[in-house]
């Protein structure tokens, strides 16, 4: 069963492993990206793991959409990570439904609005949220389980 659905340009490093993934008890991570090369990001994650009982899926989008409807997951605690907000949404039209969405880390630098120390939002961001909270997705935007959520405003 999916924990939580992120949005983390960085994927998998610290926040994610060592923040996100005890406070959710997760036993998988699925990381569903299309940008990503997928040999490489597993080579690496099986030496950030080594020790940990954690398994990590990695996909395309349209793969992660099909990995999740799967048995091998039903008795899982997921949580589903992916870069941006548009695989997010790309996720649920997928029909991979969730209530809530994690904004972590997105870096839109050269242009674009800060809305917490780690979320810079552009227009195609914003309009994202804005679909999510019409369709009854609440938005929590924070780094890590113990912070404090910061409100999403439009803008």
């Amino acid at each position: 069963m999916i924990q939580l659905v992120r949005v983390d340009d960085r994927l998998l490093h610290g926040q994610t492993l060592y923040a996100w993934v005890p406070f959710l008890k997760a036993d998988a991570v699925v990381i569903a990206s299309d940008d990503l090369d997928r040999d490489a990001v597993l080579r690496a994650v099986r030496y950030v793991l080594t020790g940990m009982e954690l398994r990590v899926i990695v996909k395309n989008v349209d793969d992660a959409v099909k990995e999740i409807h799967t048995e091998g997951l039903a008795d899982s605690r997921v949580m589903l990570v992916v870069s941006d907000l548009r695989d997010a949404m790309r996720l649920y039209k997928g029909q991979v439904t969730f209530r809530s969405l994690n904004i972590g880390n997105i870096h839109h630098m050269a242009r674009g609005r800060k809305v917490s120390r780690s979320v810079i939002l552009n227009s195609q961001d914003e309009k994202i949220i804005e679909e999510f909270e019409r369709l009854g997705v609440a938005i929590d935007i924070r780094e890590i389980p113990t912070s404090s959520p910061v409100p999403y405003q439009k803008r």
